[in-house]
């Protein structure tokens, strides 16, 4: 992975990290005034934007990705 790349990458990560702060922030407002839907729509998007940051960090991470890839093989050739 090159710098520019890798830059990139991390760049992307931060900003997944602070729009699931966010939307954790906004569901806690929520619930303070008893909107309880609200707070639950703002929790998924924030779980979403937690996700989406976990799968940028796995690329910063080739040789955790290599690991995952091969028991997600492993499991299959169990399963099938």
């Amino acid at each position: 992975m090159s710098k520019f790349d890798l830059e990139r990458a991390c760049a992307e990560a931060a900003h997944q990290h602070d729009r699931a702060a966010a939307h954790y922030r906004h569901a806690a407002k929520h619930l303070a005034k008893g909107e309880h839907a609200a707070a639950a729509k703002e929790r998924d998007l924030a779980l979403d934007h937690s996700e989406k940051a976990r799968i940028d960090e796995v690329g910063l991470r080739p040789d955790a990705a290599a690991e995952a890839k091969a028991q997600s093989e492993e499991a299959w050739r169990f399963m099938g």
